[in-house]
C-alpha cells in the first residue's frame, strides 16, 4: 500500500485520556486573530411603530398587531369622515380608521404605499391607515418630553419615547376610539 500523505505514516493515532471540559477548554489555542471574549453582549430591545397622520406612533406592548393591504371597505352611513368603513378580515367585521381624517387634514389621500394596521383582537379590534410597513423601532427610551400633541391625539398617548432621535408616541388605540366614538 503507497501512502499518499507521507506525514500521516508517522503520526500517533494511539487512544488519548478523557479530559474534563474544563481543563480541554483551557488547552485551546484559538488562531490568530480569533477574539474569544472581551466584545460586551448588547442588549436590545425592539419594538414596532408606524407613521400616520405625519406622527410616529409606537403599538403598545401586549396588542396583537397585523398590517394588511389597502382593501376596499363598506361605507357606513351618517358616520365621521375618519371612519373609512369596514372590512371583512377572515370573516371579523373591522372598522377603519384614517388618523389623517381625524387631524382635520382632509385634504391628504392615502398613498400608493399605505397600510391597514389591525390592532387588538374579538370586539376590541380596529383598523388603521398606516403610511408605509411597520417598522422596528430599536431599544426606544421612555422620555418626559411629550409636546406639540394635538387635542384629537392627547387622549390616545399615554408615554412617549425616543429611538434614533425619533420622538414615538405610544397609541392607546382603544381610548382613542372610545373619545372619538
Amino acid at each position: 500500500v503507497t501512502m499518499l500523505n507521507p506525514s500521516i505514516e508517522s503520526a500517533d493515532f494511539s487512544p488519548r485520556p478523557l479530559v474534563s471540559l474544563g481543563e480541554a477548554l483551557s488547552q485551546f489555542n484559538p488562531p490568530q486573530g480569533f477574539n474569544l471574549g472581551g466584545s460586551e453582549i448588547v442588549e436590545r430591545t425592539v419594538r414596532y411603530g408606524f407613521r400616520a397622520a405625519g406622527f410616529s406612533f409606537l403599538i403598545r406592548e401586549g396588542v396583537n398587531s397585523e398590517v394588511v393591504p389597502m382593501m376596499p371597505c363598506v361605507v357606513v352611513p351618517n358616520t365621521p369622515n375618519w371612519l373609512m368603513g369596514i372590512m371583512n378580515l377572515h370573516g371579523n367585521l373591522v372598522p377603519v380608521c384614517d388618523l389623517m381624517q381625524v387631524s382635520g387634514d382632509s385634504k391628504k389621500a392615502a398613498s400608493a404605499g399605505s397600510m391597514i394596521l389591525v390592532l387588538g383582537k374579538g370586539e376590541s379590534v380596529a383598523g388603521f391607515i398606516i403610511d408605509g410597513h411597520p417598522l422596528a423601532v430599536v431599544n426606544p427610551q421612555k422620555t418626559n418630553r411629550i409636546q406639540g400633541i394635538p387635542e384629537w391625539l392627547a387622549h390616545a398617548v399615554a408615554s412617549a419615547f425616543i429611538s434614533n432621535n425619533e420622538v414615538w408616541l405610544e397609541f392607546d388605540y382603544e381610548s382613542f376610539l372610545q373619545k372619538a366614538g
